[in-house]
């Protein structure tokens, strides 16, 4: 009840930020070759991604080529088990047993660029993603055997590589509070939001935590961590934290 009424007092802002490639490709037209048999389905994630951004044209045989390499993940299963234990009765009535699992996947995929009369330039990317499984009855209760995690891990790093050389606009969404108090937590809130918007990320990251140093609220630690992850999707480092 007190979230939902939290909720209903804020408003939100859109803007979309138009982003700089990390490296401006020397033509719109490029290779992607992978150099180890791991590395296959990144790179053809990465084709697939790359194919679709406007003004690169993806050929085997352009000169400007990106390399993929060094490629690893890891997956890791865990399940979660509840169930009531009433003493010695073990009755179907009385005695029940439910399992979930949760699967962890972690990434790494690099790319080296190289073009004609340009130094190559190298980019890593590591992506970690988690799936959760409902809760199911024990003796219903299989372990995961599909690729699902894998493919949206790949897809993930494409995605990120990709924004490297040709980064897509970003919408941005957040929340803020119409009309707070001056000196509120509600309008550092509020100022670290013009701050994101106006680029100046540092004083944005420095009032968010201002505003949850004031007031500890669910939305302002989830605004830090929104901030952050866009800084990190960008590739701008905070002066410091």
């Amino acid at each position: 009840m007190v979230l939902s009424l939290i909720i209903g007092c804020v408003h939100q802002v859109t803007w979309v930020e138009e982003r700089s490639a990390a490296y401006p490709l020397a033509t719109t037209r490029v290779a992607v070759v992978a150099m180890e048999r791991a590395c296959r389905p990144l790179a053809d994630a990465l084709v697939k991604e790359l194919g679709s951004r406007p003004g690169v044209d993806v050929h085997p045989d352009a000169t400007q080529r990106i390399f993929v390499k060094q490629c690893d993940d890891l997956l890791t299963t865990s399940v979660d088990v509840e169930g009531n234990y009433p003493g010695i009765d073990y009755g179907a009535e009385v005695y029940f047993e439910r399992r979930r699992y949760t699967l962890h996947g972690w990434g790494r995929g690099v790319m080296e660029v190289q073009a004609p009369g340009v130094d190559p330039v190298t980019f890593a990317v590591d992506i970690e993603r988690d799936m959760r499984g409902p809760w199911v009855a024990s003796d219903a209760f299989d372990m995961p055997a599909n690729p699902e995690l894998q493919t949206r891990l790949t897809g993930d790093l494409a995605e990120r590589l990709a924004d490297k050389l040709a980064p897509l606009p970003e919408t941005i969404r957040r929340v803020v509070f119409p009309d707070p108090e001056p000196g509120t937590a509600r309008r550092l809130h509020n100022d670290a939001v013009a701050a994101e918007r106006s680029g100046n990320l540092d004083e944005a990251l420095t009032l968010a935590k201002a505003a949850y140093g004031a007031d500890p609220s669910p939305i302002a630690m989830d605004y830090i961590e929104r901030l952050e992850e866009h800084a990190e999707a960008i590739g701008y480092a905070f002066k410091s934290k």
